[in-house]
């Protein structure tokens, strides 16, 4: 049974907030006979001295300021750190670039071509790296297998260059020089050739799956079993050139021009052909123009053994 006086003694006992008095290290701890293990020791330290920490930073200024400041400090110094290491990355990169792009021209000037196989990991490197390489003169360049997807050769010029089996999925070619370049099964799925020059090109066996080709000179090209299927040709020039069993289903053919063009063979099937010129092409039979279709407004100009049965798109 409790002693009144020590109910009393309860009742009005003080109680401190953390932080309001100075740490003491507990006694009771420090007075025990059993020999303590080292993680109890440990902890009782590392409480203790948190305990000052909070003491100090709750009632001296000095020390609460010096805390604030470091933190400032801190902060500053690892944004400069950050804008440095990205200033020099860019430093870094900017050689990079201006080393590959020495190489190709140094490797370009070579007489005789000797350096057309050479380029091919100079420009690789460059298009990994997402550099544009709009207006680069890589005529003649060998780049057969190069992998080459997205790439900006906007308005490059790419004459008589190969690019046997090369990966040109979406890769930038408007305006660019594609005369007389060599596309044979390469992949352009997705590329953009809107006004592009590839006269005299062979585009053998290539792939312009869904590929955005507007305007583009096909004038002389070979087409021989090229897939153009759901491309965008619309009042592309394919004059004089051999589109025998080509694959142009879906795609957008309006106002282009097949003039003297070899059509033996090729698909049309959804192809919109509204305005298309077709009346000196060779070879176009019924039956590949009958799953194409048109607007009734601009009906495509047929040969005149062909009849159009106005298939609306």
């Amino acid at each position: 049974m409790e002693k009144t006086g020590d109910i009393e003694n309860t009742g009005t006992r003080e109680h401190k907030k953390p932080g309001e008095a100075k740490p003491i290290w507990p006694r009771n701890r420090r007075k025990e006979n059993s020999v303590r293990s080292f993680p109890i020791i440990v902890f009782d330290s590392i409480e203790y001295i948190f305990c000052w920490f909070y003491y100090l930073f709750g009632h001296v200024a000095s020390f609460r300021f010096l805390l604030q400041f470091s933190a400032v400090m801190l902060f500053a110094m690892g944004v400069y750190g950050v804008t440095i290491d990205m200033e020099k990355r860019q430093i870094d990169r900017g050689v990079r670039e201006a080393t590959l792009f020495a190489m190709i021209a140094r490797t370009h000037a070579l007489p005789e071509g000797k350096g057309a196989r050479a380029l091919k990991p100079s420009v690789e490197a460059l298009a990994s790296d997402g550099v544009a390489m709009e207006e680069i003169n890589l005529s003649g360049a060998d780049l057969s297998g190069a992998k080459l997807a997205g790439a900006n050769f906007r308005r490059a010029d790419l004459s008589n260059a190969i690019f046997v089996e090369a990966d040109l999925r979406d890769a930038d070619l408007r305006g660019a020089n594609l005369s007389g370049a060599v596309f044979i099964r390469a992949n352009l799925t997705g590329a953009d050739l809107c006004e592009a020059d590839l006269t005299k090109a062979d585009l053998v066996g290539a792939v312009f799956h869904d590929a955005y080709m507007e305007k583009v000179n096909l004038e002389g090209a070979e087409l021989l079993v090229a897939n153009f299927s759901n491309a965008h040709l619309a009042g592309a020039i394919v004059t004089s050139a051999n589109g025998a069993y080509s694959n142009f289903a879906g795609a957008d053919l309006s106002n282009a021009n097949f003039g003297d063009t070899e059509l033996q063979g090729a698909l049309f099937d959804g192809a919109d052909i509204g305005g298309a010129r077709l009346s000196q092409s060779y070879d176009l039979s019924d039956k590949q123009i009958e799953e194409a279709c048109a607007s009734p407004d601009t009906p495509p100009i047929l040969p005149e053994h062909l009849e159009w049965a106005e298939r609306r798109c």
